[in-house]
């Protein structure tokens, strides 16, 4: 049986959350997000489009569920809307 390959959209193709840098293609916006996942993109809070991250850094400890220091938009975040809940908690990483 053949495999499917998924495309590529970002850096980093673990199953785990990982940190990523963003920016905006049509308003140049910038901005971090220690939220990101393979092939899920944000949406710019100015242009509401989604934004793919250029590049991702493998987090510390993965399995970890990540503790809220600020707020995460969950309406912005692909992995959320997907799930449909929390893309941080402990449950997220199992799913894809």
């Amino acid at each position: 049986m053949k495999e499917v390959e998924t495309e590529k959209k970002t850096p980093y193709q673990g199953k785990s959350r990982a940190c990523g840098y963003f920016e905006c293609g049509k308003c140049r916006k910038r901005w971090f997000s220690k939220d990101t996942w393979a092939n899920r993109s944000q949406k710019c809070t100015a242009c509401h489009i989604d934004v793919y991250p250029y590049r991702q850094l493998k987090p510390e400890k993965p399995s970890e569920p990540r503790k809220e220091t600020g707020p995460h938009s969950q309406k912005k975040c692909q992995k959320c809307r997907h799930l449909g809940f929390y893309c941080g908690s402990k449950h997220a990483s199992s799913k894809s």
